[in-house]
């Protein structure tokens, strides 16, 4: 057995790793402001003008976080009858990486528009995208918590058998 048995949900879905939420909460940073935006009423208008002051890059950043929003969701409703659900929640990871590819063109086109000067939130953005890119790519984990447990046994099989 590769994983602990608390990693495990009821369902018997391997949990998502906590890199891998924080790196989705990432993702969709718009909409949290967003969020926090209409839940403070008064200071809402303000705290939107503050980090966002182009409206135009707010509709960017809620549109290119909604398929992740939706995936986070998705990744909840697991149950091993919900084949449907299971089998979206396996794109998870491709559909991660082109809203990471996405936000790094955007961010680098935000970058050229400040004509290649240096700015800490900019910095700070493009680093961890890259960071979550690789961690994407490079996790074993993040492939078995979005496959199913039928998935994870012909995996597992499939290499057990390929290298006797």
């Amino acid at each position: 057995m590769r994983y602990a048995l608390e990693q495990y949900d009821k369902h018997g879905f391997l949990k998502a790793p906590i890199w891998l939420w924080l790196g989705w909460f990432f993702l969709i940073r718009a909409w949290v402001v967003f969020v926090v935006a209409g839940a403070s009423r008064n200071e809402g208008v303000t705290i939107l003008e503050y980090v966002y002051p182009d409206q135009q890059m707010l509709y960017i950043g809620l549109a290119m976080g909604l398929p992740i929003a939706i995936a986070m969701w998705l990744i909840s409703l697991r149950k091993p009858e919900s084949t449907y659900i299971n089998g979206l929640v396996n794109y998870l990871k491709p559909i991660s990486l082109i809203v990471v590819a996405g936000q790094l063109i955007h961010t680098t086109y935000l970058v050229n528009l400040q004509h290649w000067g240096f700015s800490w939130t900019n910095a700070v953005t493009l680093v961890l995208l890259l960071w979550f890119a690789i961690y994407l790519v490079n996790s074993r984990t993040v492939v078995d918590c979005l496959a199913t447990p039928n998935d994870i046994r012909s995996v597992t099989d499939h290499n057990h058998n390929s290298t006797h």
